[in-house]
């Protein structure tokens, strides 16, 4: 299990999210204490899109802030936290597909493939490895079958959460 945390700044009001991801497609966001179950349903490359805050503020909040002059974090909608993505990129798409397919963890260079299309995989075997602020990661199969494709080559740059390999669909 990983866990990732983001402090964010929103209107003045900082946030702290600790994102727990459960399994390639499930995860568990806790924002300021409020925890919500995430499903991921498709990827999207939003590093060039302009981001726009959809946190709106609880007004009785809002006024116990103004008296007291604590800060307290908004609520996040429910229209937020309902929301899909917008617009999935091709280049990071994993689609419906991503229990199939192993993604970047992090930002780096590949400088070894150790499967090509067709290679047999049990789960934690080396697939990969990644180079990240001069570290060297191992990436390791996710789970158990055959590797369908092989979407990036040594030396490329990836995304974190860019789609690496394909495994075959049971």
């Amino acid at each position: 299990m990983t866990v990732r945390r983001y402090q964010l700044t929103v209107n003045n009001n900082q946030y702290d999210i600790d994102v727990e991801e459960l399994s390639a497609t499930d995860f568990s966001v806790s924002i300021d204490g409020q925890t919500v179950a995430v499903t991921l349903n498709s990827q999207a490359d939003t590093a060039q899109a302009a981001i726009t805050p959809q946190i709106e503020a609880r007004s009785a909040a809002a006024a116990a802030s103004a008296a007291s002059g604590v800060p307290v974090a908004p609520k996040v909608p429910a229209t937020m936290r309902a929301a899909k993505p917008r617009t999935p990129s091709p280049a990071v798409a994993g689609g419906a597909d991503l229990a199939y397919s192993m993604s970047a963890p992090m930002p780096g260079v590949i400088i070894e493939i150790n499967v090509t299309p067709g290679s047999s995989v049990s789960k934690g075997d080396v697939v990969m490895v990644l180079e990240a602020m001069k570290m060297k990661n191992d990436l390791h199969a996710s789970q158990d079958g055959v590797v369908e494709s092989v979407d990036v080559s040594q030396g490329d740059q990836v995304k974190y959460g860019q789609v690496l390999l394909r495994f075959v669909k049971d």
